[in-house]
């Protein structure tokens, strides 16, 4: 089933949207939870405060290999939209490394007022990267605009699909970093990130309309993935309902496993529509080695990666 059947550019496709799945989970726990730590005093946030500055290196680190998936899959679409967006997409890495930084005050014995500063500041930053990307991604899509947008000298693509689109994965956002950040609570906590699990996918159902009446579609090569979506977000809304009455439960375990399946389910469906900008891969690139070499490497990152969570818990 496409795009996990094995056949270029197939092959490329199906690791780019595991490494984007990925990667969306660090970066949704840094947004979400940032914006938790930001409006709320409690243990949670006070754990998620603690956790921000390692998840968002996570997050970061996890970044590099779908963005160079992209940049290989899409090399005329991603280069283009980089090159009219200008300034404003390369003001993305600094709003990045503000935010770090900001993350590490937020983590200090410092104020309460300095600490919501720092917070807010972070929040921002996170919140101007997630709308640049998904600005960029909707301008990768629209090449009729290319010329009008670069004729005008604009820098801001504003398509009215940008908006709703942006909501439904901050949803998706608040929803992940509830599954992550239950598995460090127990009892009422657990409750607590359950509302916020359930009201992230309602936002996300909003947006989705909204994205719909904007003009938004589902492309014919993802219905089956979207049919498996549904399916894994009533699996997932059914664990969050039983968690909220049993919090020590196995719900916990329903709610992480189809969480996990209708994230990736929801990449494969945003990743469809660009499919016929595809070109056909060359003969070169056909007979060109290096797999192996790649399998080995994503084996040794990840088990780095997992030795440094695994030694930064037990600290």
């Amino acid at each position: 089933m496409w795009p996990f059947d094995g056949q270029a550019p197939s092959l490329w496709l199906a690791l780019y949207l595991l490494t984007f799945a990925l990667h969306a989970v660090f970066v949704s726990y840094v947004l979400a939870g940032t914006a938790y730590a930001l409006v709320c005093n409690d243990a949670i946030a006070e754990r998620v405060r603690d956790r921000l500055p390692f998840m968002l290196g996570c997050g970061i680190t996890a970044g590099v290999a779908p963005l160079l998936f992209l940049q290989l899959l899409y090399q005329k679409q991603f280069y283009t939209a980089n090159l009219l967006m200008g300034p404003r997409w390369g003001a993305v890495v600094p709003a990045l490394i503000a935010g770090f930084y900001a993350l590490y005050l937020a983590k200090a014995h410092v104020r309460e007022r300095v600490r919501r500063l720092a917070l807010g500041l972070a929040a921002g930053c996170f919140l101007f990267v997630a709308w640049s990307w998904t600005e960029l991604d909707q301008l990768m899509q629209d090449e009729p605009a290319w010329q009008a947008m670069y004729a005008s000298g604009r820098r801001i693509y504003g398509a009215a699909t940008i908006y709703p689109r942006l909501l439904l994965w901050l949803g998706a956002m608040a929803t992940l970093f509830a599954i992550v950040a239950a598995w460090w609570s127990t009892g009422g906590e657990r409750k607590r990130l359950a509302v916020i699990g359930l009201a992230g996918r309602a936002v996300s159902a909003l947006a989705a309309l909204w994205l719909w009446r904007a003009g938004g579609t589902v492309d014919a090569a993802a219905h089956g993935w979207g049919y498996l979506l549904v399916a894994a977000l009533v699996a997932e809304a059914a664990g969050w309902i039983w968690l909220l009455r049993s919090p020590d439960s196995f719900a916990l375990s329903l709610v992480t496993g189809s969480g996990a399946a209708a994230l990736l389910c929801a990449t494969v469906v945003r990743e469809a529509p660009r499919l016929a900008l595809l070109d056909p891969p060359r003969a070169s690139a056909m007979e060109a080695s290096g797999f192996a070499l790649f399998a080995i490497t994503a084996v040794v990152g990840v088990a780095a990666i997992a030795w440094i969570w695994r030694a930064i818990s037990r600290a």
